[in-house]
């Protein structure tokens, strides 16, 4: 089985680039569903990934360890897989048709082969952190799946919930995004035992950070995006339409001036069009809703620039920091 290629972003960090091959042979080595298709769109998903994840999880395994030790590489390959799992499974729920730009599992294959190949990523998983023997990792990652699982029920608990609010989805993402950015640092710390409980409370607060703010950033991405992607054909709104309601959504519907309008859009779920999308765009311009989400992105921004110089590894902080741009100012 190849092993894939890394993403270009990487090329920034030819320090990253021996361990990150290193994990995705470890990935590539843990699972194997055993029919050829399924296979090969697994694996078609995995090389169009930009392993975001495993390289936090090496990048934080230096304060423990200024080598990317085996238990780092096989700790940041198990979240690398969980993620993938999760990222199924959404497409299974959301009946998505897409995913990294390639047809999603339940696509090509239907909703219960979806699951299943989801969980046997699961395994893999499993079998990385076995390998890894780090007994805290286990608790780590435990927390992390509840976690998840939590922020999976919040958003079906507010699907199409035009009354919902941000706090609600704060807690969303905090479970669904943020936990895997937080699992991510933390598991780079534990790979080594030579770590402290104030330092784990500091890359806890830090990778839970990297989460939120790459969420948020996402949301604001997704929605300036909208207008461009139906020029070029691609699908709109997608999320709107099966009733998630992101953050520039739930700050129009706190907008008094555009709630009702933005309502009465919503309220058509599934069926909204469009040339209806269009407009729910041009009326969250013209709300405070962007202007809201972009000053907590600031917010958050800075608060991660903190955490970062707080770290005690001056090497590490220049890589954080160098990283963390690259995400920022991601245009996708």
């Amino acid at each position: 089985m190849a092993t894939p290629t890394l993403p270009k972003i990487w090329e920034t960090f030819p320090e990253l680039s021996d361990p990150l091959h290193a994990v995705l042979t470890e990935i590539s080595a843990s699972w194997h569903i055993g029919f050829e298709e399924i296979d090969r769109a697994i694996r078609s998903q995995l090389n169009a990934g930009k392993l975001v994840r495993p390289a936090l999880t090496l990048i934080f395994s230096q304060l423990s360890d200024q080598a990317y030790n085996k238990s780092a590489i096989s700790l940041g390959a198990s979240v690398e897989l969980l993620h993938l799992a999760t990222l199924i499974h959404d497409d299974v729920i959301d009946e998505s048709k897409l995913r990294r730009g390639h047809e999603s599992i339940q696509s090509q294959f239907g909703k219960d082969t979806a699951v299943y190949a989801g969980d046997y990523l699961l395994t893999g998983m499993f079998s990385l952190l076995d390998s890894a023997n780090r007994p805290f990792a286990n608790k780590l990652a435990l927390s992390a799946l509840q976690d998840i699982l939590f922020g999976e029920l919040v958003q079906k608990q507010n699907r199409y919930n035009i009354n919902t609010t941000f706090p609600n989805y704060f807690s969303q993402i905090k479970g669904k995004t943020a936990a895997l950015f937080k699992l991510s640092a933390t598991f780079g710390l534990v790979s080594n035992n030579t770590y402290n409980e104030n330092l784990l409370e500091t890359v806890t607060k830090l990778g839970e950070n990297i989460g939120i703010t790459f969420q948020l950033l996402d949301d604001y991405l997704d929605f300036e995006s909208m207008t461009d992607n139906l020029a070029l054909g691609k699908p709109i709104g997608q999320d709107i339409r099966n009733g998630i309601y992101t953050a520039p959504i739930l700050f129009a519907l706190a907008d008094s001036d555009v709630n009702t309008s933005v309502k009465s859009l919503l309220l058509k779920r599934d069926d909204i069009s469009d040339s209806d999308m269009i407009l729910l765009h041009e009326l969250i311009n013209s709300s405070n809703a962007m202007s809201k989400l972009e000053s907590i992105l600031t917010e958050y921004s800075d608060s991660l620039m903190t955490l970062i110089t707080a770290l005690p590894d001056t090497r590490m902080q220049d890589q954080l920091t160098q990283l963390s741009q690259l995400l920022l100012n991601r245009h996708n």
